[in-house]
Order: structure tokens, then sequence, then C-alpha cells
């Protein structure tokens, strides 16, 4: 069992009467108040046990991971018992532990926020399989009652490491975008709409360009690149099972200012094969796409089966999302500073006056998306 927080160790090894070496106490007694410290000792003294197990020759590993698998995988790679890029993946999501029979379709905006998606829609009596239903059924459930809609911010100790990546102090939207660029260049590695760290590794394709596109102001909060017919085995895109090809469209979904939306808006149009939806926070939409049309954005051809579509554009859902997508920015982000700061109304203006767009390429073979934005 990796050691995960200070007081969940000794509350543990207490309960458990275990002599713990000076060493190890010592070691995390100078982290004791730094969570991301603390789980980082625990994976490297996790992984130099595991090496002295193996090397004495047991003939296995046991991880408790008490559904907090992110520390047994850290450990297990830095072993080298583990290639988390060659581990099958039955469906493109991110994974996060849940048990959902049958399952196999959900809206691309949860993307990196899978938690909230399980949350929000465990009530429901049965789950999309094979195609996207009426999405106007099911209800989803309301921020209110979502544990986990403040992920940075729930302690004083993620507040901390919240503040100390997204900044002390904003003076103004320049010092937001640059918080979004710097998570592009892997320099902080937490956003308020992503659960999991770190951008997705199938975003190495278009990382430049997501780069560039959140520099000019484009903020960026999902995303993914084109691919036409990779086997379903590749190591970084494939999932599905094997002897199967997998397809993408491209996406990306971003807040932008209000005087950025039109003229974008202009562009997007001149280009028959991209579908877009914007809307801002009062409710007010912009879009090319009717109310009830479901896109595929991933597919998968594989042997004997029907065609797979694990993932689609739903702008019902959208509508749903997008109360999630700007709460965070006060919620989340804004809860880190002082209710009359500068910084909470920099966020707050945010908030209150940008737009959030989703846009999909259809043409999954020569797509011209990023090209919109001149890039």
């Amino acid at each position: 069992m990796p050691i995960m927080t200070y007081g969940g160790f000794k509350r543990m090894t207490t309960f458990c009467k275990t002599d713990v070496p000076p060493a190890v106490t010592d070691a995390l007694e100078a982290i004791k108040d730094n969570d991301e410290a603390v789980k980082a000792y625990g994976v490297q003294l996790g992984a130099e046990m595991c090496r002295q197990l193996l090397d004495a020759g047991v003939p296995g590993l046991h991880m408790y991971t008490l559904n907090l698998e992110r520390s047994a995988v850290g450990i297990l790679e830095a072993v080298g018992v583990l290639d988390v890029n060659r581990v099958p993946r039955p469906l493109p999501w991110r994974q996060v532990p849940s048990t959902r029979p049958g399952e196999s379709v959900r809206p691309i905006f949860w993307s990196n926020r899978p938690k909230a998606y399980l949350h929000r829609t465990h009530d429901w009596d049965s789950f999309p399989s094979g195609r996207w239903g009426n999405s106007r059924s099911p209800a989803y459930g309301t921020l209110s009652d979502y544990q986990f809609m403040r992920r940075h911010s729930s302690s004083n100790k993620r507040k901390e490491a919240a503040r100390a990546a997204w900044g002390a102090k904003l003076a103004n939207t320049d010092d937001v975008i640059d918080v979004f660029v710097r998570y592009c260049k892997g320099e902080i590695t937490v956003l308020p709409w992503a659960e999991l760290e770190g951008l997705h590794s199938e975003t190495s394709l278009i990382k430049d360009r997501l780069l560039a596109l959140n520099a000019a102001g484009y903020l960026t909060i999902n995303s993914q690149p084109s691919l036409n017919g990779l086997p379903s085995t590749d190591p970084q895109f494939g999932w599905g099972g094997p002897g199967g090809y997998v397809y993408q469209k491209a996406y990306v979904e971003f807040f932008c200012a209000p005087e950025k939306l039109q003229p974008l808006i202009e562009k997007l149009d001149q280009l028959p094969s991209i579908t877009y939806i914007a809307v801002n926070a009062a409710g007010d939409v912009r879009s090319n796409m009717k109310q009830d049309t479901v896109n595929a954005v991933t597919w998968g051809v594989f042997p004997g089966r029907e065609i797979e579509q694990p993932t689609v554009v739903d702008p019902v859902s959208f509508m749903v999302w997008k109360d999630e997508a700007f709460d965070l920015w006060n919620s989340e982000w804004g809860s880190l500073y002082e209710e009359s700061s500068e910084s909470r109304k920099v966020l707050a203006d945010i908030a209150a006056t940008w737009w959030l767009v989703s846009v999909v390429d259809n043409d999954h073979v020569q797509g011209k998306l990023f090209e919109v934005f001149g890039l």
C-alpha cells in the first residue's frame, strides 16, 4: 500500500502497531505539510521496496490502491514492470474506477472530468450502449450535490498547491492566459477543468498548436487530434482490442473573449466541414448544429462487431456541461482569493462575459481546424 498522505500513514501505522524505520519517519517529517512531496516519496520508497523484493526472488507483487491508483501505477512504472502506454484500453476515455455495465458511449465534454460525469449520471436507470440516445430523458445531477466539484480547492493544502500553480495574484486576463500557456508547456499539471494531472498523452500530436492557441487567448480545456485508421493496438491511440482500426475527428473546446467570437464564427462558417456550438454563462447560443444532432467524434471498426462510436458531441449535454464549466471559474479558481480582491474580479468577469466554444472538424482526413486560427 503506497504512502499517500502523512496523516493516513500515521493513522495506519499506529493502528497496525507498525515498527517504522527512523529513516522513513525522518523523511516524512521533513515534508509532512506538502501532499505532493509525500506522494512522490511514497512512490520512491515503494519502488525501492519492490525492487528489493523482486531481487530476492518473490514471485509477484500485490498492490493495494484503495481506488487511488496513481501512486501504485507510478511504483510499477518506476520498477519497470509496467508500461502504461501498452496497457490496452477497452474504450478511449480517461479511465477511472467505475462499474457501469454495458456503457459504451459518452459526451466528449467531460473527458478531463470523468469523475464528475460518473457522479452526475449515477442515478440513470441505464447507460448508453452502442449509440447515444435521447439525452433529454435522463436528468444530469445538479452541481450542488457533486462532491468532486472543487477538486483543487477542497482543503487548505490543496488551495496552497493550486495557488502556487495558478498565481498568488491575478492582475488581468493576461495573467490567466499565462496559466493556460504554462499548463500546455507542462510547467504546471493542474487546471480547474481537469481532475487528472497533465495533458492527455494523445495531445502530443497537437501540443504546439494548443500552445499557440492559448497564447492567442483561446483558452483550451478539451481537445483531440484527427486520426485516420490507426491500428487499434497503437500504444498511444489504440483502444477496443486487437484487429481493429480507430478514427477521430479533430476537436477543440475553449473559452474566448466576446470580441473574439464574431470574427471566429465568420471564419468557421466558411468551412462546410466545421460544426460548432458557442454559449455564454447567460445561455446565449451561437451554433450551426441542430439541437437534436448527435455527432460521433471517435469511432472504431473491429472484426465481427458493429462500428463503435464511444465519444460524441451532443448539444443538449453541452448545455449541461457549460454550467459546470463556467461555475469552475469562481467556485474552484476564484475561491483561492479574497472575495473583494482584483484576482477574483478578473475571474468573475471572464465567467460572466466570455464564451465557451466547441468546434469539430468533420473532415478527419484533410481537415483544417487549426488553420481557422491561423495556426
